[in-house]
């Protein structure tokens, strides 16, 4: 596992390092002075240099030496880390075991599955951040301007925490997007989407029926057209005109809910049905077990009505 993301970060790297140094092997030994970045991948690597970019390592046993002095960023993943040296903004560090003494005017991250460790050399002008089951063991003559801030778990718990935050940024962003196309719909189509309304609310089934044939019908469409070359570009398209129509399918339903209380074709009441029904959908969504559930149908009656009224409207003359 340890050698097939050593091989895989540096094959992303490689294209950018073209003027300093980018090698995989085995064993790999570095000294000197490199006019540019070094991007490393192999069993085991051992850095002792002058470099004026960025200092990448992937592997197995790394160290680096206390004559190194990196111009810029470090990121360091590997089995074991033994880094010493001077960078002059922010250095990454991965691995089971992590023995830092080191001095980084910038901030430093160490994510571990194992012990922690900090020399006396230690000097670090920003913030240090650990993930480590247990707590660092840091020399009392180390120095860390902007403190320790340690996290009790392994980089999967730090991953975890961001796709988290990011998680909640998305639904925020997807929420304030519903409301910017339901705002259009109401003002540019509400003829349309009181009618696309009315047909869940006159046909649930019917509504239902098109919105399930859509919804597994065009990703299996796609699905077999993506197995040619030629047919990849019909086949993300026929995603994307989903996606955005399963996403209209949603405003409708919410206009169909909601116009049990605000019913009526003009502007206000579409605005005021799809406020009202967006809001209860919304909580739906957080009941537990049922609220997947209903949000799901709720897209596939939406797209459903959408599909069929539009149908309806390209046959008539």
């Amino acid at each position: 596992m340890k050698v097939a993301i050593a091989l895989l970060l540096w094959l992303f790297c490689a294209p950018a390092f073209a003027e300093g140094i980018t090698r995989a092997a085995p064993s790999i030994d570095v000294q000197g002075i490199v006019e540019g970045d070094v991007a490393l991948a192999g069993g085991s690597l051992y850095v002792e240099a002058e470099i004026a970019g960025d200092l990448v390592l992937a592997g197995g046993a790394i160290g680096v030496g206390a004559a190194t002095k990196v111009s810029r960023n470090a990121y360091i993943i590997g089995h074991t880390l033994s880094v010493a040296g001077d960078y002059a903004q922010r250095v990454w560090l991965t691995g089971d075991a992590v023995v830092a003494d080191l001095a980084a005017r910038g901030d430093v991250k160490i994510a571990a599955s194992g012990p922690v460790r900090l020399g006396p050399h230690t000097k670090i002008g920003g913030t240090l951040t650990i993930w480590s089951p247990e707590p660092p063991i840091v020399d009392a003559t180390a120095q860390i301007a902007g403190g320790i801030v340690h996290n009790p778990g392994s980089i999967a718990d730090a991953l975890e925490a961001l796709m988290g935050v990011v998680g909640r940024i998305l639904r925020w962003v997807f929420w304030f997007a519903i409301g910017f196309v339901a705002l259009g719909l109401a003002l540019l189509a509400p003829g349309f989407t009181h009618a696309c309304a009315a047909t869940i609310r006159a046909q649930p089934f019917a509504a239902l029926f098109w919105g399930i044939g859509l919804g597994v019908g065009v990703p299996l469409v796609a699905l077999l057209a993506g197995f040619t070359l030629v047919g990849l570009p019909l086949a993300a398209t026929l995603i994307l005109m989903l996606i955005c129509a399963a996403g209209l399918g949603f405003l409708i339903s919410g206009a169909a809910l909601g116009g049990l209380i605000a019913s009526g074709p003009s502007r206000l009441r579409l605005l005021l049905a799809l406020a009202i029904g967006l809001a209860a959908l919304l909580a739906s969504s957080h009941i537990p077990m049922a609220g997947g559930w209903i949000v799901a149908l709720a897209y596939l009656l939406g797209l459903g009505a959408f599909a069929r009224e539009t149908t309806r409207r390209m046959r008539a003359p």
